[in-house]
């Protein structure tokens, strides 16, 4: 048996391993790219509902920024930091226990200092002592923006104000640059530059790990603004109400479930059900409008009680659907004891923080951007008289540690 041997020229050989060579630098170019943008690849189109009941118990401190800055409350800051100590006696009783608001009762805030800086410092107190009574859970979340330009890291909370923010860091940032927006929406990816990724802790001199970010210098200051956990979720529940897109749009998360939950017989046949869950799909993806169907009255947006009921459910169960990004408990989203946090706003005192914070973020001159947003708690009444005492009870147990942490109130209407 013959072997047949093909010589290439010399000019052919070269190019063919100049050729091997682009390959396998655009193979590691693409390597590259995949793994600094895995963070957001991850949180834009797999974590949507990111796991509640898999947290596990951490006792790591996180970080705070150092003395060395200028600003007023970068150097507050400080004096607040959690310090772990090994001998110290656990509380008996838990921090912060909260009373909470009846009839239609306000208001819905725990009372605090009327100095803007005083009462920063508060929460970060009050926040320190529930971490330390709760042995400081951790629900490995860090939805972290860091802003090179102001120093800062940005947390947001969706339905507290975090599409003013989106807004204003995207116009800043990414309009600014020449890009075209697509019609008027504002999407976070477009942010995903500035998204924090972790990276190894180390051990400081005390021993104990501290959670670090990847581009997140030590004299960032975090924040983050926040409201009464049943005004937001009052907030999100509006949209479909009054939008057919946001109907659409919503229909897998919970329009669907909460309406075949409040709205399915015991009597019905499984033909029966099958039909009007049919009906129902095609009812919200091509009703014009979101009112109710002329045709079938079972065919309407989901009712406030049928929207807690399918969340209270689902948290039962232990369903992820019941944790969406846009109600889930703050003190989970924000991973609270984690993240230490510098600075958090309540949208309930907007016109007396806010400018405290832009004053520390160096952007006071964009006080506009951020003052247009109602706290919703002139609703709360309304809405949470429409539950049943059960399901007032159920809710108000579902944001619980939120009560805690940040010195809101339950609210029953009687």
């Amino acid at each position: 048996m013959t072997r047949t041997f093909v010589i290439l020229p010399y000019n052919a050989w070269i190019l063919h391993r100049i050729l091997n060579i682009l390959i396998f630098l655009s193979a590691l170019f693409l390597w590259y790219l995949i793994i600094s943008n895995q963070e957001a690849l991850h949180w834009y189109f797999v974590d949507r509902y990111p796991p509640r009941h898999t947290a596990e118990v951490s006792a790591g401190a996180g970080k705070l920024p150092g003395p060395q800055q200028k600003d007023v409350f970068r150097g507050i800051v400080e004096e607040v930091t959690i310090v772990h100590v090994e001998q110290k006696k656990e509380p008996t009783v838990k921090p912060n226990k909260v009373q909470p608001v009846r009839s239609t009762e306000f208001p819905i805030l725990q009372p605090e200092p009327e100095d803007v800086f005083d009462r920063f410092k508060e929460r970060n107190t009050v926040i320190k002592d529930v971490c330390e009574f709760e042995e400081s859970p951790d629900f490995k979340q860090s939805n972290m923006y860091y802003i090179p330009d102001i120093r800062a890291t940005w947390l947001p909370l969706f339905g507290a104000s975090s599409a003013s923010w989106k807004k204003f860091f995207i116009d800043q940032y990414y309009n600014s640059k020449g890009r075209k927006m697509v019609g008027d929406h504002y999407n976070l990816a477009k942010l995903s530059k500035f998204l924090l990724q972790y990276k190894k802790a180390k051990k400081k001199e005390t021993g104990k790990k501290t959670r670090k970010f990847m581009k997140e210098p030590d004299d960032s200051l975090r924040f983050t603004i926040i409201r009464h956990p049943l005004t937001r979720l009052i907030a999100h529940f509006k949209k479909p109400q009054l939008d057919r897109g946001e109907l659409s749009a919503l229909k897998d998360q919970w329009v669907r479930p909460s309406i075949i939950l409040g709205r399915n017989d015991p009597s019905w046949t499984d033909e029966q059900k099958a039909k009007f869950e049919g009906e129902l799909d095609e009812w919200i993806d091509e009703k014009l409008t979101p009112e109710q169907s002329p045709d079938n009255p079972l065919l309407s947006p989901p009712t406030f009680p049928e929207f807690v009921r399918f969340i209270v459910d689902a948290d039962a169960k232990g369903d992820d659907r019941a944790y969406n990004v846009h109600w889930r408990p703050i003190s989970e989203w924000l991973d609270i004891c984690q993240n230490n946090i510098d600075i958090i706003v309540k949208m309930e005192n907007m016109k007396s923080e806010i400018p405290v914070l832009l004053e520390q973020l160096h952007l006071t001159n964009y006080e506009g951007y951020f003052l247009e947003n109602a706290d919703g708690a002139e609703d709360l009444g309304d809405f949470m008289g429409k539950l049943s005492r059960q399901d007032q009870e159920r809710i108000n147990n579902f944001y619980e540690m939120d009560y805690s942490y940040f010195g809101y109130k339950p609210v029953f209407v009687d």
